[in-house]
């Protein structure tokens, strides 16, 4: 079975990028999240100190016109924590895109190289 060097070339071109990215995008989200996390703690205690009910399960149930700015920044910097895997996983989706993408060319060699082979055997 052959396989066009350009077809290999754009697959490794997509593979490299699609994997500097994917790194890139990881780095970003692991100290975002570890900025998110010292940001929240902070946050609580400073919540803590003003005599505010800083429990997280209570603030939820509260109307977003009642809180304060602190305990508004409180909720949304849980709410940041906790969808960290969930950006972990969009970033490997997208590495798996560029995958795909990159595969378009090979795919296709491999329909031709089958198809010319199915017509030589007619």
């Amino acid at each position: 079975m052959t396989i066009k060097p350009s077809s290999r070339q754009f697959f490794w071109l997509f593979f490299i990028v699609g994997f500097f990215l994917a790194i890139f995008l990881w780095v970003s989200e692991y100290f975002s999240h570890q900025i998110f996390i010292g940001e929240l703690e902070r946050q609580i205690s400073i919540c803590s100190e003003s005599s505010k009910e800083c429990g997280l399960d209570k603030l939820i149930s509260i109307s977003t016109e009642l809180l304060n700015a602190n305990q508004a920044k409180i909720i949304e910097l849980d709410l940041l924590i906790d969808s960290y895997y969930q950006s972990l996983m969009k970033t490997l989706l997208i590495f798996i895109v560029f995958l795909l993408i990159g595969c378009i060319l090979l795919i296709k060699d491999i329909y031709y190289e089958i198809r010319s082979h199915i017509n030589l055997h007619r």
